[in-house]
Order: structure tokens, then sequence, then C-alpha cells
């Protein structure tokens, strides 16, 4: 109900669609999809840019979710479970990877980029989409921390220098780093004034338990939003290709 069905993410089909567009995705390539999702990017990518895809989801539920949505792409969308605490991919077999905030799943940034590699073919490009933090001043580590347990969290996001070493070791040439707090937020915030405006009738949270649900997950979007806007959370994609050797 916020970001449309099937998304995980603020923004939802306009924001998967123009990160795709930085991959050459087509018919003729075969792109790997992990992290945050529950069908929609891969359903609007695969009816969109015709692409063959792995949607990899390592949620039960998600793959739930997933699988009605993905079932009309027949044999040129499949879903396959994966492990963020032990990641595997079929080897060398994609030309393109999305990843969408797979490592808030629990993955380790140098153990993932890894897992990508040997996944990709030569050459083969990834974007990864992922929420980074420094260390809060002392204003902000009580805001911090109630968003680290909001969203579930055990540790704290890596840093960006954590990533972009992952990512050098790897093997992969770093091409671009950008920031995406501010048109994140700007979706997050849309998103909520327009579930907002909607709760009426038959949209209202029908017991108690679903109202406090949903007044958590808006505080934990309020935290983020700050935290973002004072430099402690950041979004970024990283777009890299593999090396030639």
């Amino acid at each position: 109900r916020l970001w449309g069905p099937g998304f995980l993410l603020p923004g939802g089909e306009a924001e998967v669609m123009r990160l795709a567009t930085v991959l050459p995705v087509s018919p003729a390539t075969t792109l790997m999809l992990l992290g945050r999702d529950a069908g929609g990017a891969a359903h609007a990518i695969a009816a969109q840019r015709g692409a063959w895809m792995v949607i990899h989801l390592h949620d039960p539920l998600l793959i739930e979710r997933a699988a009605p949505r993905v079932f009309p792409h027949g044999r040129r969308a499949q879903i396959q479970p994966w492990s963020p605490a032990a990641p595997g991919f079929r080897a060398k077999f994609h030309h393109l990877a999305l990843a969408l905030e797979p490592i808030r799943c629990g993955a380790a940034p140098e153990v993932l980029l890894q897992a990508l590699a040997a996944a990709m073919r030569a050459q083969g490009q990834i974007l990864l989409l992922e929420t980074v933090a420094r260390k809060p001043p002392p204003e902000h580590e009580a805001a911090f921390r109630r968003w680290l347990a909001l969203e579930g969290r055990s540790a704290p996001p890596p840093s960006q220098a954590a990533i972009d070493r992952a990512i050098h070791h790897a093997g992969f040439n770093l091409h671009v780093v950008e920031d995406l707090g501010a048109r994140h937020s700007a979706a997050a915030t849309e998103g909520w004034a327009r579930m907002i405006t909607g709760l009426k009738g038959e949209h209202r949270p029908r017991t108690k338990d679903a109202a406090a649900a949903l007044v958590l997950e808006a505080e934990a979007w309020l935290l983020r939003h700050r935290l973002v806007a004072a430099g402690v959370l950041s979004v970024l994609r990283w777009h890299a290709s593999l090396k030639s050797f």
C-alpha cells in the first residue's frame, strides 16, 4: 500500500525502473535480482525489458507473495531462495545483477560481493542499492538506536567505505557511486501522504494491533528521514563491472 503491489522500497515501480535503466537489460541478457522485493520489481523489469531473470528471495513469505506476480513470465522469470548468511549463486551465469538492499537481509558486504562476482559472466555489471551509516553524533544516538530496533536490525548498516572495499576486493571496477538520499526521502514522504489520505472506510486498520503496527512503521520511516537529513544515514547506489584480466 505504500509503494505499490509487490514493491518494498520507496518510489515503487518508477524507482525500480530508473535503477534498472542504468544496466543494459534486454531480452538477450540474464539478470539476477536479489534483496528487497515481493515480485513487483521482478514483474516490472520482466514485462518492460524482457530479460531472462532469476529472482533470489530469502524470506518464504516474500517468495509466496512474489510467485503469482512472476508466474505470467514463465521460464523467463524464476524464483530461487538464497541465504544472506552464506550467499551462493550459479557460477558465471548472469550478465547483470540488481541488488536492492541485500545487506539489510543479513549479508556481509565482502562475502556478498565475492558471491556476486562469482555469478557474473565476463565484464558482468552490477547495480547495488544499499543504506549505509556513519557513527551518529551524541544528539542522534537515541534516534539511531530506536531506528535500528524498529527495522529489526541486529547491527548498524555498514559504512560506505566497507562496501567500496568489498566491491574492489571482489574484482569489480567501480564506475559510479550516487547518493539517492533526497530522492528516497521524497518518495517515502509521498508514499506515506498518499496512504494516510486513504485511511478511511474499509482501508482503516481493523484491529488495535494493526493500528499499532502502522504507527511503528510510520515511526521507523520518520526516524529514517531525520537520520538521512542529519547525514547519519545515506542511501547510495553503486554501479560496477567485473575487471578484465
